[in-house]
């Protein structure tokens, strides 16, 4: 590695009082919401092909529905290969009350794509969106720098925190992802031993599956790597996600008219509406998120350090909360 990862910046990014880039990186990942960060060497990322199966063998209600779970996405080849063409890695977790992460039949209401009268389910997909957002901070960070980042990875599946209201993933569909600023294929999709990883590090971790009590676990924790590479290297792949449009373009209606317009946004607002009814979304929800109103308002924060613009912020927050009935959807 270069001496600058360990000493001297080499991009404009705004100067702070740390004694090498990887201490400030970490310190940014817990100034983005991570209870946790650490700077591994690559060499210390643990893949296991057995990680990968666990995803298809018993099939995940979400194997081979989003992008980047399997059997889509990253194999063990190309992840081996790129963790080679790079030095560094980031690795954080943010940790989820049991209360949320071990509630009570949580796990059927994420299966049958619905929210639970508590409101678990919808704070649960903001300690995701969370997570998300904090890799992609730190992908950019890392770009500002002056390295070169070209895999981060998150927990989870990024279909049910990002595209909970819409019928498929449009990246299977088409080829052409509704969130590609913000989506990142899980540690564990990719192969990755995260539970190790993390037990190395002391950090606690307990496997959660449906049946779990929340008295039963100490809390649930999502973790992220970035990937850090001092100069570009052969072997670096090319990310499935890219920060180069951080906004999908807006569709264009057949007429300019300003009526034809409105016209177009009321009927999206409705098909938007009904979606969110079969999802059983209701205003509970509301205090639902001002429970955990820390992790949603870090979360926005983090938005608009990624964007520059709260207009963006909205814009996001629209299209993620934007949908279609499943049982009413034309198409993407």
């Amino acid at each position: 590695m270069k001496n600058a990862i360990q000493g001297q910046r080499k991009g404009p990014y705004k100067p702070r009082v740390m004694p090498t880039d990887l201490d400030e990186l970490q310190w940014l990942a817990k100034k983005w919401g991570a209870d946790d960060a650490v700077a591994i060497k690559t060499s210390e990322v643990l893949t296991d092909p057995r990680v990968r199966f666990k995803c298809m063998v018993p099939k995940c209600y979400m194997s081979g529905g989003c992008g980047h779970c399997p059997p889509n996405g990253y194999t063990l080849e190309d992840v081996r290969k790129m963790l080679d063409a790079h030095d560094w890695a980031v690795f954080f977790r943010v940790k989820v009350p049991a209360p949320i992460i071990a509630a009570k039949g949580l796990g059927k209401f994420i299966a049958d794509g619905n929210m639970d009268p508590a409101g678990n389910l919808f704070n649960l997909g903001g300690h995701y969106l969370l997570t998300f957002s904090i890799v992609k901070l730190l992908q950019k960070t890392l770009s500002e720098m002056g390295y070169v980042s070209r895999a981060g990875f998150a927990a989870g599946n990024c279909r049910d925190a990002l595209c909970h209201f819409q019928p498929n993933c449009m990246d299977l569909a088409t080829g052409s992802c509704r969130h590609a600023d913000l989506s990142s294929p899980s540690m564990e999709s990719c192969g990755m031993d995260a539970f190790t990883m993390a037990a190395r590090q002391g950090w606690e971790v307990y496997p959660i599956g449906g049946t779990c009590e929340p008295e039963s676990v100490g809390g649930g924790n999502l973790m992220g790597l970035v990937l850090i590479a001092s100069e570009n290297k052969p072997g670096l792949l090319e990310s499935p996600t890219t920060l180069q449009h951080p906004l999908p373009p807006k569709a264009k209606t057949a007429d300019n008219n300003l009526g034809e317009r409105l016209k177009q946004r009321r009927k999206e607002a409705r098909r938007s509406l009904d979606a969110m009814k079969q999802s059983q979304v209701t205003p509970a929800l509301l205090l639902a998120m001002a429970r955990e109103r820390k992790i949603w308002t870090r979360f926005t924060k983090n938005l608009h350090e990624l964007y520059g613009s709260w207009g963006k912020v909205l814009a996001k927050n629209h299209l993620m909360f934007s949908g279609q009935p499943r049982n009413k959807a034309q198409g993407c």
